[in-house]
């Protein structure tokens, strides 16, 4: 399990809205929305422990569906890159098309993007499901941390 703390900003159903210090391991991942004047991730929790907005909580995500969500941002796009960068190495080499090598790292810098574009559309849809969501697992200190 990863493990985190952070202060609950809002509350809409059975999620809360919680603000956790900035993460370098997950920044790029979707779910977390960086606010530049608090420098602090606000990210979207299944509310399991019944928090209310200002109390500190405890946080956690199984390490399986952190690292599923990981290969989904990390792992994919570097394998469009890599069909991308040795599958045209290999046809225009035999097509014997002139700078093949040059050519190839641009089709797969262009898979890689293509690859990126299509995890950015949907990526609502992974912020919303609830298997890729921390949950509140306890509250830690109730209700007196200021809501920024």
């Amino acid at each position: 399990m990863i493990n985190t703390t952070g202060v609950v900003v809002g509350i809409e159903e059975k999620k809360a809205f919680v603000h956790i210090g900035r993460h370098t391991a997950c920044e790029n991942c979707g779910a977390c929305h960086f606010d530049e004047k608090t420098l602090n991730m606000k990210i979207t929790a299944v509310n399991e422990a019944g928090a209310k907005v200002g109390d500190r909580v405890e946080l956690s995500m199984d390490n399986v569906n952190f690292f599923r969500a990981s290969f989904f941002l990390y792992g994919i796009p570097l394998i469009a890159l890599l069909i991308g960068l040795i599958g045209s190495f290999y046809i225009l080499q035999n097509m014997d098309v002139k700078m093949y090598d040059i050519l190839s790292i641009g089709i797969g810098i262009i898979f890689m993007t293509v690859s990126f574009l299509i995890l950015k559309s949907k990526s609502q849809s992974f912020a919303e499901n609830p298997d890729y969501m921390s949950t509140i697992t306890q509250v830690i200190h109730e209700g007196d941390f200021p809501v920024i």
